[in-house]
């Protein structure tokens, strides 16, 4: 038989027990959920500006050239530029590109090494028409209505985003290569390499 102090004693030990297995139960909880809100996703490095002068030179010149070939009823439209660079279509686009003239070698070395990263455009592109920059992957596409959902066309955006590359030159400056495209719909898109030479 206990005596009044031992059951004292043992309701105290169950009390303390009880808040022990309770705070115990609180940290495994946390130590459980806590990861779950910690692993979030880990944002993509932030793309350095672009600050070739020169580069920026070439890509108002192929811009202002794809801009004067444009419908005139698509003038009306904002003409909407993606800030981050591209190096084509996909990002192995250029690797294709097997009959490059070895005067542009170099060139093509220095566009692959450039594009290895996504640069961010700032606003030195010196076009003679305004321009905005939009996010491609905000766009929402605009579907066209049908009779049949089997012969709804791919969808489309309401204006083309354009979308550009860093530079490459060679060693002088005086050979360039650059990419423009422009994005249509998620499943619509063309686009172009460019080589130029600087004259004289």
């Amino acid at each position: 038989m206990y005596s009044s102090r031992a059951e004292r004693s043992d309701r105290k030990f169950r009390f303390t027990m009880r808040r022990s297995i309770s705070a115990l139960a609180v940290l495994c909880v946390l130590s459980c959920v806590a990861p779950l809100f910690a692993q979030k996703t880990p944002a993509s490095p932030k793309a350095a500006d672009y600050e070739d002068a020169d580069g920026y030179v070439v890509l108002s010149i192929l811009l202002s050239h794809v801009h004067s070939e444009m419908d005139p009823s698509f003038l009306l439209a904002p003409f909407l530029l993606s800030p981050l660079t591209v190096p084509g279509i996909k990002a192995d686009s250029f690797q294709s590109c097997n009959r490059v003239p070895t005067e542009f070698a170099s060139a093509a070395a220095d566009f692959r090494d450039k594009n290895k990263q996504d640069w961010n455009l700032t606003k030195k592109i010196g076009l003679k028409f305004s321009y905005k920059f939009t996010n491609v992957a905000g766009k929402h596409p605009w579907l066209a209505p049908t009779q049949n959902a089997k012969d709804v066309p791919p969808a489309l955006f309401e204006t083309s985003v354009y979308q550009v590359s860093a530079v490459g030159f060679d060693a002088s400056r005086t050979h360039a290569i650059a990419y423009v495209g422009a994005v249509c719909g998620p499943d619509c898109g063309s686009g172009s390499y460019h080589l130029l030479v600087k004259e004289k």
